[in-house]
């Protein structure tokens, strides 16, 4: 029985020193820091390797740091926003909307907002002042590039002389021939059967269309449906087929026409008694005389009123000018239209409505300072305008007023953020690409600008007023446009300042009209050039 006691004294004893020692070990490998607890969380050290690496402290979710700056005080501002009022766990919404924003500028000190504003308007001061600096980096560096494309032009132009004068040389050589025919490529672009004297003639007279009896004010041309449409100060409107045929005549207004533009299966039409009017070409035909008769389709009987049968076909009519409509565009559902009286309104096409207008008397308040002013709907051959001429696209608004100033206008806000001053009188014509525009004006020059400076990069003088301009080829220095001037057509080139001048003055038979009559409108689509004279006569030509 002793010898029992004793074992199970002794076994007791040994579990309470195995349960001591046990504790022990836990309390000394598992305590925080110890080595094993070192092992679970990758310390290198017991590895072997003798530098270890340090732990990097992670950063806070909602704290982002831009990369090669201190943190700026709005970033610690909205930090400590975060941190005050949004749960420690809540990470989901780190991008707070404005309103979340003022919510919590509510609850916050107003010193502190000052201070983080103000150091938030420093920040895009400094900025403001590296980009100004930046551009005029960029336009120092663009003139540079113009001076020299056109110091290479020059260059080039005078190569071309010399070759040119080279080859007239050895017209008498026994390489004559060859000579002969490297002219012809250049020079010679005039028909074979008709008489050369000293002013070059274009290649080919497609069509002559005859019917107004006054000059030409405006033109047209629909490539697809092969129709071109003419105005004149005979107040009519004349639509023509590409065989010569007047198709439509239309007499919708009472005073001089000043536009037409073609537009989906519609015809607008402008004109000094203050109208824009929409027709409907598809409805033509069935209001059309039938077999030369003079009679028309009967029209419904509720109609008491004697209404011209052509009238039916008008789709809208914008009314809201004060004087004569002297210039206007349609594209992509907007009308922009200019006026004698001192306006510029924009249109929606498909309802009639008006969306803004614009007045340009604040705008042309030194005009008089600048040159002489015109008279606000122009010459009597429908030139020029107080809103002479205008373009737009999208919301840039370029227009030519009788101040001789060009602007740009935004059409969002209605607001002119650029004024180009170069011509002496009114603009007549202007055409604009994404890198420069040209102007024809009543002082007899034809202006190439710049759309980035502003400045004009070279001018063309003519012995009378140039009346109409069209670009034909659009890009940066390589514009190439035709100009109409007195009774010649004019082909230039930007890049290469190659300026030919064509006499308009050829009939069917290839045999000189006399006299010649002013070109007084032109319109360039591709390869084909319309032009319209003071005598009433379009003219198709292929160039």
């Amino acid at each position: 029985m002793r010898g029992l006691g004793l074992d199970a004294e002794s076994s007791s004893y040994e579990h309470a020193s195995q349960g001591f020692l046990v504790g022990l070990i836990n309390r000394v490998l598992f305590r925080n820091g110890g080595a094993l607890s070192r092992v679970l969380r990758g310390n290198t050290r017991l590895l072997g390797d003798k530098k270890p690496g340090k732990r990097p402290t992670p950063l806070p979710l909602n704290s982002a740091p831009a990369i090669g700056t201190a943190p700026s005080l709005l970033s610690g501002f909205n930090s400590f926003l975060d941190h005050e009022h949004k749960p420690a766990d809540d990470v989901s919404g780190l991008a707070q909307s404005a309103e979340e924003f003022d919510a919590m500028l509510r609850n916050t000190p107003a010193s502190v907002v000052a201070e983080v504003l103000m150091e938030r308007r420093e920040e895009y001061n400094e900025y403001l002042r590296k980009l100004e600096a930046e551009r005029k980096a960029v336009v120092r560096r663009l003139n540079e590039v113009d001076e020299r494309i056109l110091a290479a032009a020059g260059e080039r132009a005078d190569i071309e002389r010399r070759i040119a004068g080279m080859e007239a040389d050895c017209s008498g050589s026994e390489v004559a021939p060859a000579c002969d025919q490297a002219q012809a490529t250049v020079e010679d672009v005039s028909d074979d059967d008709v008489e050369q004297d000293d002013v070059p003639r274009l290649r080919r007279l497609e069509q002559v269309f005859q019917g107004h009896y006054s000059a030409i004010t405006a033109l047209d041309y629909d490539a697809v449906a092969g129709l071109i449409a003419s105005g004149s100060v005979d107040t009519q409107v004349r639509v023509w087929d590409d065989s010569g045929a007047c198709r439509y005549v239309i007499n919708g207004h009472g005073d001089v026409v000043r536009g037409v533009q073609f537009y989906e299966r519609f015809l607008l039409t402008a004109a000094n008694d203050r109208r824009i009017r929409m027709w409907d070409l598809s409805l033509m035909d069935s209001v059309q005389p039938r077999d030369g008769s003079g009679t028309t389709p009967p029209v419904t009987p509720t109609i008491c009123r004697r209404v011209p049968p052509v009238e039916l076909c008008c789709e809208t009519t914008f009314t809201g000018h004060g004087d004569a409509v002297t210039c206007f565009q349609a594209l992509g559902g907007t009308l922009v239209s200019g006026s004698a009286d001192r306006t510029i309104r924009e249109w929606d096409v498909a309802t009639g409505a008006l969306r803004q207008t614009i007045d340009l008397t604040w705008a042309c308040k030194g005009a008089s300072a600048r040159g002489p002013v015109s008279l606000a709907r122009g010459t009597d051959a429908g030139d020029g305008g107080f809103v002479g001429a205008l373009q737009f696209y999208e919301c840039a608004l370029a227009t030519g007023t009788s101040d001789g100033a060009v602007r740009l206008w935004d059409l969002r806000t209605g607001q002119a953020h650029r004024t180009m001053v170069g011509h002496a009188q009114a603009v007549t014509s202007l055409q604009f690409d994404d890198r420069a525009i040209v102007t024809g004006s009543l002082d007899g020059t034809a202006q190439l600008w710049d759309l980035r400076t502003g400045r004009v990069l070279q001018r063309l003088v003519f012995a009378a007023p140039v009346t109409s301009i069209q670009l034909k080829r659009r890009g940066a220095y390589a514009a190439e446009c035709w100009i109409a001037s007195d009774t010649t057509l004019t082909h230039y080139r930007a890049d290469a300042m190659q300026r030919v001048a064509y006499a308009a003055d050829y009939g069917l038979t290839g045999q000189r009209q006399q006299p010649s009559a002013v070109v007084s409108r032109i319109r360039c689509l591709g390869d084909t050039l319309i032009s319209g004279d003071c005598d009433g006569i379009v003219k198709l030509w292929n160039i």
